[in-house]
């Protein structure tokens, strides 16, 4: 009897973890679905191997997102470490990304606005687009400034390295109209500027990881 009880409570015990299990894996898969549109048209599509894993697990899940399955696959060992810029009112003004690999540092600026998409290296940026049979005009803030502020910042923290810069846009954005000193890329082709990245001088895996916890980041050394 007493054998029967406990085989009864085992079994219980299990099908309660499977529920468990289950419930978090429904949690995580919804959350995932509903997380997908955006990712889909964003630059993280062109950084990632694959939404599930590479992308939404890592970044959400283990909350660690410095490494990608495909810059390992380009560029071998590599860190990635995200900044966002904001004003004095904490309004965000820009968001970049700095890939550190072997053959230096690519800082790219981002932006998610559609359209066509007018700017210089002075004075503010703007986007202009049809939206209900009307052409519309807003107002962007100017990449260029803030990545040049952050380059200053990444050169003091790597003692005066070489970083190369980038400002990505949306694949459906024409940046014809774009006259500035820093490269304006859309989305698609920022996968082969990454890879053809090179400063002219190496990195090796510790130098890497350490210039990457010095603008921040974490590493989890257990």
């Amino acid at each position: 009897m007493n054998h029967l009880l406990a085989e009864n409570n085992t079994s219980n015990f299990n099908l309660f973890l499977y529920v468990i299990a289950g419930a978090a894996a429904l949690i995580f898969l919804f959350r995932a679905a509903v997380a997908y549109p955006r990712y889909k048209k964003s630059i993280f599509p062109h950084i990632y191997d694959n939404y599930l894993i590479d992308y939404f697990y890592k970044r959400n899940v283990l909350q660690d997102s410095s490494r990608s399955g495909l810059l390992k696959k380009l560029l071998g060992y590599h860190r990635i470490i995200f900044a966002n810029l904001t004003d004095k009112e904490g309004k965000l003004c820009a968001q970049i990304m700095t890939v550190i690999h072997s053959k230096g540092l690519l800082a790219i600026a981002y932006l998610a606005s559609s359209g066509s998409v007018y700017g210089s290296d002075s004075g503010s940026w703007y986007v202009k687009r049809a939206e209900d049979g009307k052409e519309k005009k807003y107002k962007l803030e100017n990449p260029v400034i803030y990545l040049r502020e952050y380059l200053t910042h990444l050169s003091d923290v790597t003692g005066g390295k070489k970083v190369q810069s980038l400002i990505a846009v949306n694949n459906d954005c024409d940046i014809s109209n774009v006259k500035c000193s820093i490269r304006v890329k859309n989305y698609s082709e920022v996968t082969k500027a990454i890879e053809e990245a090179d400063c002219s001088y190496g990195l090796n895996d510790g130098e890497i990881d350490e210039i990457f916890e010095k603008l921040g980041g974490k590493i989890d050394r257990k």
